[in-house]
């Protein structure tokens, strides 16, 4: 049996996996917040770039003016 690399539990998978499936999950979820992220902060770098200002409103949303 081998161990996931992470979290130390007994997994069976095929070779070249060294990670449980949950641990796995765990990784992509972070690698696409990431992605997510590094979108969202470019986006609004260019905006501000504009000269736009992001301001919430009344009601609780944001936007750019």
């Amino acid at each position: 049996m081998k161990v996931c690399s992470v979290c130390g539990d007994e997994i069976a998978t095929k070779d070249g996996e060294n990670r449980c499936a949950v641990c796995e999950d765990e990784v992509q979820s972070f690698v696409r917040k990431a992605k997510a992220r590094a979108r969202r902060r470019a986006r609004e770098e260019l905006l501000r770039d504009c000269g736009l200002v992001k301001v919430r409103g009344a009601l609780g949303g944001t936007y750019w003016e």
